[in-house]
């Protein structure tokens, strides 16, 4: 008669279990390893689509051809100074500056996308020697540059490289949720996004928290922040305005 081994076969069904548990929790890495990276995306997609939303509609923005704003506060190089004044059209790289320049009032125009200074002007009006001002002209391009983009924060947030990865955070008594960036100014750092309406309410970056308030509708449904304040500065723009038409003439003479 033979005679079963009963820790034999005790031993036998451990390994049989053991070896299932093994092939399970592979299953669940590799559904963890596909499913997130998908989940991940759709997480990114749905907080851009709410930040479109948060301004009006990506549409709104392509259709503003020309945005006018005034601006105190973030000026980054010593040769400009005090409130600076741009309108631009979008399509051309037309600017109009008006503003102080080494220390005097001017109107000057130029194009960001050629980087040439076409006329300046003094506050009388009068035409004066551009040649006096190109050294300045980089300056100027770049702050216009800097200026354009903080005010259109959010449109600026969404081609700056966003990590997929973000966590929820609760800054005065709102839900924001926080997504990392890499290529915003030249810098990386976080932004804090409301779940509720899309809208960008703190950026942090420069060892430095700014809150992002003051959203108007600067016209044809187009919605932007007007005020970025920190402990130590704030950037203001105490006017600004979108247009679909413009006087041509805005960009060729005072």
């Amino acid at each position: 008669m033979h005679v079963v081994n009963s820790s034999h076969i005790i031993t036998k069904f451990s390994i049989m279990k053991q070896q299932k548990n093994i092939v399970f929790y592979i299953y669940l890495i590799f559904a963890a390893l596909t499913i997130s990276p998908a989940m991940l995306s759709a997480q990114s997609d749905n907080i851009m689509d709410k930040i479109w939303n948060g301004v009006g509609g990506k549409s709104k923005w392509e259709s503003t051809k020309y945005i006018m704003f005034t601006v105190s506060g973030n000026s980054k190089y010593p040769s400009i100074s005090g409130n600076r004044t741009f309108l631009l059209d979008k399509q051309s790289g037309n600017v109009r500056f008006e503003g102080t320049l080494n220390n005097e009032n001017v109107v000057a125009l130029l194009n960001v996308q050629s980087q040439k200074l076409n006329h300046i002007y003094n506050e009388n009006g009068a035409e004066i020697s551009a040649q006096d001002f190109r050294n300045v002209l980089q300056d100027l391009i770049g702050q216009y540059n800097i200026d354009l983009k903080v005010l259109s924060l959010p449109i600026s947030i969404l081609s700056s490289n966003i990590s997929s990865q973000s966590s929820n955070k609760i800054i005065n008594a709102e839900k924001l949720q926080k997504l990392d960036f890499s290529n915003f100014l030249g810098n990386s750092g976080s932004f804090y996004v409301s779940e509720e309406s899309g809208l960008v309410k703190r950026l942090d970056m420069d060892n430095k928290s700014y809150l992002v308030n003051g959203y108007k509708d600067i016209g044809n449904g187009l919605i932007l922040p007007t005020t970025f304040k920190a402990n130590a500065d704030s950037i203001t723009y105490q006017k600004v305005a979108s247009f679909t038409e413009m006087e041509p003439e805005k960009f060729k003479t005072f």
